[in-house]
């Protein structure tokens, strides 16, 4: 079975060039799966029946004439070589039997056969040679006249073999390839067309207008580094937990090897988020020698990006280094830094940060830097830095004494910088302040990192918690600063219950008697217990915290318990609301305090307001929150982010929830939270405006990583999603499951709250679609029940009457349904369900469609699909077109989204009206893969035959 991970569309794209005879060269840095990319191609074309020929280019061999044409040739038959060697003229057999097989050839009285005036062999550097390389040997050491005997005789060889089967040519780093072997193999397959195909693979930043004799029509594609969940993919059969492979992930920028090279060194060690990840020596040794082979201009331009705090062009050129964004250019094509937005061939430029891959880097790079050297360079950054945060940190790190004035200084750039969002350099102050202070400052370095941890850890600092927390035990610290910094460490993204539990266990028997210090450990350990899904165990560690909290007097306090409270009230059917309004009184209706807003009374009635549908207020409370939190913790903009897509998409706002999902997902990439809550924010953006595969796929993910961490919040909302996908895309047994592992989950914790997951209509539907109409009554029985006596449930209500209308659908009473969905469809407009609005308009035409009442059932789609449209929610007005107009769902239609992207392209080539055995020659794998995949494919789309499925694409095979 393959590993390859991720690759399935550029995969594709090369199919689809190949199949149109357009040859393709396959771009990208150092380790970033090009020869991984070429043995995929080389197993699915010998599975397909294709004859695959594969030569790699060595930079020791690239002087060696035709080396790379002999290993081509030497793959061929024996005897078709043979046959073209013995149809040539007598006086030129023998020096192209020595260029094509490297055999000894007899002396010949005219070795030159006239050229060929279409081959126009170059003149300049050796083919495929990278920008800057030395020039290989002159390309006449095969003379011209022998170069084209050479072409015409492999085009003859090409074209006997290729009456067989296809042919595909595979050749790896054709930047060092002989150019020789480059000009035979280019002029034959040039002549040729699309009875041979090839795939070149380039390395990072060689061009390949050098030689256009041989690569001059190559269509470029760029590998792409891998996302995230890719990159978890790969590295699950190590028995990496999501958020380690996360971490990974982001110390190897999305590259494929490299990720594998840091993930074995931890294989064999507790991993555990957060820790630094091992550089292994192999590694370690090959990026030296990069680092010390780059010239020496961007090698002096990195050094400097090593000291700055997180590094940019901008920095960098007001650094005295003009030529900053060449030389960072440089650097990434040669796959040793990425620009901010993680890319490895982008446009380096701006202000985006540029960041080091891996991140140990930059500690390679100063490692091999005199200590004298660094210090007199920080003395330079201090000079030209604007920020006075940012000059007092170059000048502590330039001076390594303890100074009061230095530490106090120190302490002061730290505040101002926590006030403007910079947390991250904040908490590095606060640490160098501690470090910097002399012995008569022995109480202030105690609170400085406390401090320090405290400001760090809700950004997920991990690296300068861990960094201070060492000093902070050595520090004779208060038994306040201790429990307040068990605390923080409680805050870090990825932490194991287990884990938790431990430190909570510790932090308790550290508060003593002190009331208020034992109440904020009870009421972390009540949000701890609900992220569990422990709502009752929650509810008893918030009064308790509420208690204590009120004899010692502390209000605000008292409120952010009061918020706990609340929350777990709302699961098992307590006094929430009044709960809440006494925590708001209390702290006042605004956000809570940088780093704790998403624990915040104000917060929660933002949560409440969604859950009982006031959705713009809900929409209106969050916006106003993202404003306060966009620089600051970075914990805090994930959670109302995720708020603002959820919030979004029950509203309808499609191109808003696609761009608070891109921007949660950069959020979580650069402070390294937990990927299973991006994974979530970006599914649920996919399922409304997106694509519902990549919805399932993430959906899934996100379940299996919560899983792993303990985290039964998580859990439940991938369950819900999961399910959401897997129903809009046919699988109405796989969403039964899901949603009944919600079910599951909230019976054993005693949740009665409807509000909160809402699975309960998708699973009526699941199982009404399954025949289970029994469970299917069942189901919303029980949850009709659950709205008795609450507020706030009208929304909740309108869904499950939608979910009931199909099923008294399903049991023939038309006229039950109808008065249902009319009574739904008002109560969402009302309440601005817009997508539940026009997912009633759907319900409705499909009612009418089963009374065969086409008119109405159309009038009903077309309506939908204005609503959907408006609402730029793109899978629903997907899902209506191919609906309202199934014969017109041509190549790249909606109705093709249903399918995966290999069944997508087997569908096309059908309605192209291409048979099995050709349909396996075009993309790559057998006719029995072909066979099964379309089995398959009638099945999601409900045909019988291929001429249904032609039809029903619209294509000439009907």
């Amino acid at each position: 079975m393959s590993r390859l991970v991720g690759r399935r569309g550029l995969l594709a794209a090369v199919t689809d060039l190949l199949g149109r005879g357009v040859p393709v060269a396959l771009q990208g840095p150092h380790g970033i799966g090009r020869s991984a990319l070429l043995d995929e191609l080389e197993t699915a074309g010998g599975e397909a029946g294709q004859l695959v020929l594969r030569a790699a280019g060595v930079p020791a061999e690239r002087s060696l004439p035709l080396a790379a044409l002999r290993d081509l040739v030497a793959q061929l038959p024996a005897a078709a070589v043979d046959q073209v060697l013995q149809a040539l003229p007598p006086t030129s057999r023998a020096p192209v039997a020595d260029g094509l097989r490297g055999t000894p050839s007899s002396p010949s009285t005219d070795p030159h056969p006239e050229p060929d005036p279409g081959l126009e062999p170059p003149t300049g550097p050796a083919a495929g040679a990278p920008s800057g390389a030395p020039a290989g040997p002159p390309l006449l050491a095969v003379d011209e006249p022998l170069l084209v005997a050479l072409g015409r005789a492999l085009q003859a060889l090409l074209e006997l073999v290729s009456r067989r089967s296809r042919v595909l040519l595979l050749l790896d780093d054709v930047q060092w390839l002989d150019a020789e072997s480059s000009v035979v193999v280019g002029y034959a397959r040039r002549r040729l067309g699309d009875r041979v195909g090839l795939v070149a693979s380039l390395g990072p930043g060689d061009g390949i207008d050098s030689d256009p004799a041989a690569l001059v029509d190559l269509h470029v594609l760029t590998v792409p580094p891998l996302e995230v969940a890719e990159t978890i993919d790969l590295l699950a059969p190590l028995g990496l937990p999501a958020q380690v492979a996360h971490r990974v992930h982001l110390d190897a920028a999305g590259v494929p090897a490299l990720a594998l090279a840091l993930a074995g060194a931890l294989r064999d060690q507790p991993a555990l988020l957060g820790r630094p990840v091992p550089l292994p020596v192999s590694i370690e040794r090959v990026l030296r020698q990069r680092l010390l082979a780059l010239p020496e201009e961007p090698r002096e331009t990195l050094l400097r990006a090593a000291l700055l705090h997180r590094p940019t062009v901008r920095q960098l050129r007001r650094s005295g280094r003009i030529a900053a964004e060449e030389d960072v250019r440089v650097a990434v094509a040669a796959g040793l830094v990425v620009d901010g937005r993680g890319a490895h061939l982008a446009d380096a430029s701006g202000d985006g940060e540029v960041r080091f891959t891996p991140a140990r880097l930059a500690s390679v790079l100063l490692d091999l830097t005199p200590a004298a050297r660094r210090a007199a360079l920080h003395e330079e950054l201090a000079e030209a830095a604007v920020r006075p945060a940012e000059r007092a940190r170059h000048r502590a790190l330039a001076d390594p004494r303890p100074r009061a004035d230095l530490a106090r200084e120190l302490a002061d750039a730290a505040r101002d910088a926590a006030a403007a969002g910079a947390r991250d350099l904040a908490a590095e102050l606060y640490v160098l302040a501690a470090d910097r202070a002399p012995a008569d400052l022995a109480g202030s370095r105690a609170e400085w990192l406390a401090t320090g941890i405290e400001t760090a850890a809700p950004g997920n600092h991990v690296d300068l918690v861990r960094g201070a927390l060492a000093d902070f035990l050595d520090a004779a610290p208060t038994a306040e600063q201790t429990v307040r910094v068990r605390l923080a460490l409680a805050e870090l993204a990825g932490s194991p219950a287990g884990t938790l539990d431990d430190v909570l266990a510790v932090a308790l028997a550290d508060a003593g008697d002190d009331d208020r210090l034992v109440a904020m450990v009870l009421l972390q350990r009540s949000r701890v217990a609900l992220m569990e899904a422990r709502p009752e165990e929650s509810i008893r560690r918030a009064e308790q915290a509420v208690e204590l909290l009120g004899r010692a007097g502390d209000d605000i306090g008292r409120a952010a318990a009061l918020t706990a409270l609340a929350a777990a009230y709302r699961w098992l059917g307590g006094p929430h609301d009044a709960t809440l309004a006494r925590a708001v009184e209390l702290a006042g209706p605004g956000p809570g305090a940088d780093g704790l807003v998403h624990t915040s009374p104000g917060y929660m009635a933002a949560r409440f307001a969604f859950y009982d549908d006031r959705l713009e207020e809900a929409w209106s409370a969050f916006r106003a929150m993202l404003a306060q939190v966009e620089r600051g913790a970075g914990t805090d903009e994930a959670h109302v982010l995720r708020c603002l897509v959820e919030v979004g998409a029950r509203a309808g706002h499609g191109r808003e929830v696609v761009e608070y999902a891109a921007r949660a997902a950069r959020v979580g990439a650069e402070f390294g939270l937990d990927p299973h809550t991006a994974w979530f924010v970006q599914a649920q953006a996919e399922l409304v405006a997106g694509d519902l595969d990549r919805a399932r796929r993430l959906a899934g993910q996100g379940a299996s990583a919560a899983e792993d961490s303990g985290d039964a919040r998580y859990l439940q909302r991938h369950l819900v999603l999961l399910g959401q996908a897997l129903l809009r895309g046919g699988d109405a047994e796989g969403a039964a499951r899901a949603l009944e592992r919600v079910r599951g989950m909230e019976r054993r914790s005693r949740v009665v709250d409807p509000t909160v997951n809402r699975w309960q209509h998708e699973l009526v539907t699941a199982l009404v679609r399954l025949g289970r109409l029994e469970e299917a009554s069942g189901v919303l029985a029980e949850a009709r029940r659950a709205l008795d006596g609450r507020s706030g449930t009208d929304g909740v209500g309108a869904q499950l009457d939608r979910a009931e209308a199909e099923l008294l659908t399903a049991r023939g009473d038309a006229e039950g349904a109808v008065l249902l969905l009319d009574r739904a469809a008002k109560v969402c407009a009302d309440l601005g369900m817009r997508v539940d609005q026009g997912r009633t308009l759907v319900a409705r035409a499909h009612l009418e469609r089963r009374r065969r009442r086409a008119a109405a059932a159309r009038a009903g789609l077309e309506e939908a699909l204005a609503l959907f449209t408006d609402l730029r929610a793109r899978t629903w007005v997907e899902q209506v077109r191919a609906e309202l107009d199934p014969a017109a769902a041509t190549v790249g239609t909606p109705l093709l989204d249903r399918l995966t992207e290999t069944e997508a392209r087997i569908a096309r080539e059908v309605a192209a009206g291409a048979s099995n055995r050709e349909i396996a020659a075009r993309t790559y794998v057998s006719v029995k893969t072909v066979e099964a995949t379309l089995t398959r494919i009638y099945r999601k789309l409900d045909v019988r035959s291929r001429t249904q499925l032609a039809s029903l694409l619209g294509g000439p095979g009907a």
